[in-house]
């Protein structure tokens, strides 16, 4: 009789077989890989313990746009611990979003966008106990600039995604009690910002690839995702995308990429994470409490 193992190996060996014979070569890497992995992130400063139920998740690339996005949390009317990552040397400010109840800063390096610090700090246990987490970013998206694809430049996009989801304490209060009451709600973004199938763009191979390593599907037309990358999003749903195990060696090395990375099928594959347990919504969509 062969034994269990080495029939869990023979199986699993088909399975990705199976896999790679649908996939197309530049999903491969996501499929076949298995690099080390990433060391913990490199602790900066830390302030307070953590402990409250949110998680305000920041990741700074451009310095200039942290004061904006530090005074947005502001709107969050409960306390929540303050996760930031940064590819530059970064002191926390002397004044914090009154409802910090703490907040840490960590080192990391430029690659895979706001996407790869994220995953960093789930496979380091940073995200274990929270019960929502909100994510921004130092947004520029400077390509909009020279392109006639989208409407407004960089700055006026990143105004708009981080006023859909920090735009006054009502409307936080709103999304916070629209989760509360309604545990199939898994994301909320701002309007205007959940695309569709028409932004599959170059991603397709890679977000069925992430969909395959996931074991959920990914039909193109079922697309539905958070353009843009800031939301409301309950932690368990970054745990899920933790446990993919995607490390650093799966991502993309900067080069100024407007589609096509890793991170940029992240972004798209989350909609079908979170399709696979729950809805995700814009925040005009949240009925006033």
């Amino acid at each position: 009789m062969i034994p269990w193992r080495v029939r869990a190996a023979l199986a699993a060996a088909v399975t990705l077989g199976e896999q790679l014979v649908h996939a197309p070569r530049e999903a491969w890497p996501l499929l076949t890989a298995r690099p080390a992995a990433d060391p913990p992130p490199l602790e900066l400063s830390r302030r307070g313990e953590p402990g409250a139920r949110i998680a305000a998740v920041l990741h700074c690339h451009f310095p200039d746009v942290l004061p904006g996005l530090l005074g947005a949390l502001e709107a969050i009317p409960e306390p929540f611990d303050l996760l930031v990552t940064t590819t530059a040397p970064l002191v926390l400010p002397d004044v914090l979003p009154s409802f910090a109840a703490s907040a840490v800063v960590w080192q990391v390096d430029n690659q895979g966008r706001d996407i790869l610090p994220l995953l960093r700090l789930v496979e380091a246990g940073h995200l274990e106990g929270y019960e929502l987490a909100c994510k921004v970013h130092t947004k520029k998206s400077s390509w909009r600039e020279t392109g006639d694809r989208f409407s407004g430049d960089g700055a006026q996009w990143r105004d708009a995604l981080v006023g859909g989801v920090l735009g006054s304490a009502a409307q936080v209060r709103r999304i916070i009690a629209a989760f509360d009451g309604d545990p199939a709600l898994m994301m909320v973004t701002a309007p205007g910002q959940v695309l569709g199938p028409q932004y599959w763009g170059a991603n397709g191979p890679l977000v069925r690839a992430l969909a395959r390593r996931a074991g959920i599907t990914a039909r193109p037309a079922d697309l539905r995702f958070a353009a843009g990358s800031m939301y409301w999003v309950r932690a368990e749903v970054l745990r899920r995308l933790g446990a993919l195990g995607l490390r650093s060696g799966h991502f993309d090395r900067e080069r100024g990429q407007d589609d096509g990375t890793t991170a940029h099928a992240v972004e798209r594959f989350l909609g079908y994470l979170v399709a696979s347990t729950g809805r995700l919504v814009t925040s005009d969509e949240i009925a006033p409490g």
